[in-house]
């Protein structure tokens, strides 16, 4: 969409409805907030997943230093 609006006849409806098309882009409706909340809830539910798999990926690695043996009696 271009900006250029001060050529020709109906230079200020022109512009008006710009604005009205600009205007209309940024109400904000009750349906778009919920589907941001619930994205985000989803984002926020898919991070704890990945972190439940971290920690019980890491539970079942063998231990990184070796278990000292007790001396044979």
């Amino acid at each position: 969409m271009t900006t250029d609006v001060s050529r020709g006849p109906g230079v200020f409806r022109r512009l008006m409805k710009k604005v009205a098309i600009w205007e209309e882009a940024l109400n904000y409706s009750g349906i778009d907030y919920t589907f941001d909340r619930i994205a985000s809830v989803e984002r926020e539910l898919a991070a704890l997943k990945d972190r439940m798999r971290q920690l019980e990926a890491s539970r079942h690695e063998p231990p990184d230093v070796p278990l000292m043996r007790r001396p044979a009696e």
